[in-house]
C-alpha cells in the first residue's frame, strides 16, 4: 500500500487527471469468513466516517480485508472457516470520476457503480473480479490505486521519496501540462539515446575490425566465386585425369557399332532388309522393320557422337594444372572460413560487404541521430526552465499553507521549506531536485524531512500535505489508520477539523481512539468482539445518535461512564 498514492498521481500524469469531474466514494463493504469476521455488511455515507473500538477488536482486520480488494497479497491463514472461501466485496460510486477510458483500455464494461470482489480459498488460490469480470491481481491493484489511499504512520515514509515530493509540488504549480509535455519528450530522448549508443557501439566495433573485414571481403571478392563452379571443375578434372580410358572406351564402342567386319549396325541393316522383303507376304513384318529402322538411326547418332567425343578427349596437362590451382583456391577458402560450399562463401562475402558499408556509413547515421537528440534537448531545456519557475513560485505558497497547518497541529515552531535545486542533467520529471525541509523547534536548521522529523511529526506533515493537496486537486477515498496516536487536546480538535474539511471534497474514513475525531464524523461505526458458541468474532455496526454519545463518553472516561463524560460527548457532537 505504500505506493498506492504515488500510483494514483502517476495515473493522473498519464492523462486521467484532466478528465476528472466528480468524487469517488465507497458505498458498501461486504466481508465474509475473514480472520475474526464471520459476516459483516457496511453501508457508508458521503463525507466523514469514523470507526472506533477497543484495541484488538478488529479494526486492523477490517483494513486487511479492504486491502485484499486493492490487490494486496492474499494469505490463506486469514480464512476463519477453512471449509469455505473468504469473500470481500466493495461497491464504489465512480460517476464523474473520468475512468471510462481506463475501462475501455482494459476491455471492461463501464458503469457508474463498480463492484470489486476478491475471493480466497484454503489452498491459497485467489480470484479477482471487477463488475463480475475476472481480472488479474495486477489490474485489481491498478484500479485500487484510483479508489483508495490508506494512510498510516509507517506509510508516511513515502515522504522520503523525492519523486513524491516533486509530484506534490507540481500539483500546486499549475504546470502539470508542461511536466507531461516534458515527460513525453524525455521518453523520446531516452529512446533516441539508446539507439544512438547502440549505433556508436556498433560503429566502434566495426572500426576495430574494419581492416580485417576489408581484407576478408577483398579476398573473397578477388576469388570471383561462381555458384556451381566447384562441382563443374571437379567433374572436368576427373574427366581429364581419365582421358585415355574414356577415349579408348568411346573408340571401342564406335568400332563395335560401325567399323568392324561384323558391326552391330551392319547386322541390324541386314535383318531390316530381310524383313522388308517379306512385308507383302506377312503384314506384321512392316512393324518389325520400322522398329529396326528406329534402332539403326539411334545407333548411328550414338556412334557419330561417340566418335566426335573420342576425338575431342585429350589429356591436357596445362588445363589440369589450371583446374587444380583454381580448386586449391576454393578449398583453401572453404577451410579458412569453416564452411562446406561455395554458396556459403558467396553469402559470407555479401555479409562482409554489408558490414564494411555499415562501418563506413555509420558516421552519417550517428550524425543524424545526434541532431534529433539535440533538437529534443533544446525543447526540454526550455520546458525545464519554465517548470523550475513554476515550482519555485508554488513552493512559497505551499510553505505558507503548511507552516500554518503544522502550527495548528501542535508543532508550534514548525518550519517548512521547499528547496528547488536546478540540475545540469535531465531527469524523468524535469531538471530539478525537490526537497521538503522541516524543523520542529526554534533555532533548528531545517533538514530533510525523513531525517529530522519523528514518526508523529511526519504523520502530521503528511496529513497537512494531503489537506492542502485536496484543495488543489481531486483525491481518492482516504483512510486514516490511527494517525492520531499520541495526540490530545487542542491538536486533536484541529486534526478532527482538518479531516472534516477534507471530507467536504472527498470521502474520508478515520480509524481513531480520540473522542474529538470520533465526534467530528457525520457517520460513526463501532468495531467490537462478540463471543459466539464456538468462537470469538468481530462485529461492526453503525451507531445511532444515542449510541454515539455513549461510545464517545466511554472514550473520554473509560469503562465507568460519568455524567460529565456524557455532557462532554454531547458538546463534542455539537
Amino acid at each position: 500500500m505504500i505506493k498506492l498514492y504515488l500510483c494514483m498521481l502517476n495515473r493522473f500524469r498519464l492523462g486521467y487527471r484532466n478528465t476528472v469531474k466528480g468524487n469517488t466514494m465507497i458505498e458498501s463493504i461486504s466481508i465474509s469468513n475473514y480472520a475474526l469476521i464471520d459476516k459483516t455488511d457496511i453501508t457508508l455515507e458521503e463525507g466523514f466516517s469514523v470507526i472506533t473500538g477497543e484495541t484488538g477488536a478488529g479494526k486492523s482486520i477490517l483494513l486487511g480485508a479492504i486491502g485484499l480488494t486493492l490487490g494486496q497479497r492474499a494469505d490463506s491463514s486469514a480464512i476463519m472457516d477453512k471449509s469455505r472461501k473468504c469473500v470481500v466485496e466493495i461497491e464504489y460510486d465512480i460517476s464523474g470520476y473520468g475512468l471510462k477510458e481506463w475501462f475501455e483500455v482494459n476491455d471492461l464494461d463501464y458503469s457508474a457503480q463498480v463492484v470489486v470482489r476478491r475471493e480466497l480459498n484454503a489452498e491459497g488460490k485467489s480470484r479477482c473480479f471487477i463488475n463480475d469480470t475476472p481480472v488479474s491481481n495486477k489490474l485489481l491493484k491498478d484500479f485500487g490505486s484510483f479508489m483508495v489511499d490508506i494512510h498510516s504512520q509507517h506509510q508516511s515514509l513515502l515522504l522520503a521519496q523525492p519523486e513524491y515530493q516533486t509530484e506534490i509540488l507540481d500539483a500546486f504549480s499549475g504546470g502539470r501540462e508542461e511536466v507531461e509535455h516534458y515527460q513525453k519528450l524525455y521518453q523520446q530522448r531516452q529512446k533516441l539515446v539508446t539507439e544512438l549508443k547502440e549505433l556508436k557501439d556498433k560503429a566502434a566495433d566495426a572500426r576495430k575490425e574494419s581492416d580485417y573485414l576489408k581484407f576478408q571481403f577483398s579476398q573473397l571478392e578477388s576469388a570471383r566465386l561462381q555458384e556451381g563452379e566447384q562441382q563443374e571443375l571437379e567433374e572436368e578434372l576427373e574427366m581429364l585425369t581419365h582421358a585415355e580410358n574414356i577415349k579408348s572406351a568411346l573408340s571401342g564402342a564406335v568400332w563395335n557399332l560401325r567399323d568392324k567386319e561384323q558391326a552391330v549396325i551392319q547386322a541390324l541393316k541386314s535383318s531390316r532388309n530381310a524383313l522388308a522383303a517379306i512385308e507383302s507376304a506377312w503384314r506384321e513384318a512392316g512393324a518389325y522393320r520400322e522398329r529396326l529402322d528406329s534402332v539403326i538411326i539411334e545407333l548411328n547418332d550414338l556412334t557419330d557422337e561417340a566418335e566426335r567425343k573420342a576425338e575431342s578427349v585429350e589429356y591436357n596437362e596445362g588445363r589440369v594444372e589450371l583446374i587444380n590451382q583454381r580448386l586449391n583456391v576454393i578449398y583453401d577458402l572453404l577451410f579458412k572460413y569453416k564452411v562446406e560450399t561455395v554458396s556459403e562463401l558467396i553469402r559470407m562475402k555479401n555479409d562482409l560487404e554489408e558490414k564494411v558499408k555499415q562501418a563506413e556509413g555509420g558516421v552519417e547515421e550517428i550524425g543524424k541521430l545526434e541532431k534529433k537528440v539535440q533538437v529534443i534537448e533544446n525543447e526540454m531545456q526550455k520546458l525545464g526552465a519554465e517548470i523550475h519557475r513554476l515550482r519555485q513560485e508554488a513552493g512559497d505558497g505551499l510553505c505558507a499553507a503548511m507552516k500554518k497547518l503544522l502550527m495548528d497541529l501542535g508543532i508550534r515552531h514548525a518550519e517548512f521549506r521547499v528547496e528547488v535545486n536546478s540540475l545540469e542533467r535531465f531527469v524523468p520529471n524535469g531538471m530539478d531536485e525537490v526537497k521538503f525541509l522541516f524543523a520542529a523547534n526554534k533555532k533548528q536548521t531545517p533538514g530533510e524531512l525523513a531525517k529530522v522529523a519523528s514518526g508523529g511529526e511526519i504523520s502530521r506533515v503528511m496529513l497537512a500535505l494531503k489537506y492542502v493537496l485536496s484543495q488543489a486537486k481531486q483525491l481518492p477515498v482516504i483512510v486514516f489508520d490511527e494517525i492520531d496516536t499520541g495526540l490530545s487536546g487542542e491538536v486533536a480538535h484541529r486534526m478532527a477539523q482538518i479531516m472534516r474539511e477534507m471530507a467536504q471534497r472527498m470521502q474520508v474514513i478515520s480509524i481513531s481512539h480520540l473522542p474529538q475525531i470520533a465526534a467530528a464524523g457525520n457517520c460513526h461505526f463501532k468495531v467490537y468482539k462478540e463471543d459466539a458458541t464456538d468462537a470469538t468474532i468481530s462485529r461492526i455496526r453503525k451507531l445511532s445518535e444515542e449510541e454515539r454519545i455513549q461510545e464517545i463518553a466511554g472514550m473520554i472516561s473509560g469503562e465507568e461512564i460519568t455524567g460529565a463524560a456524557i455532557e462532554t460527548a454531547k458538546n463534542l457532537l455539537k
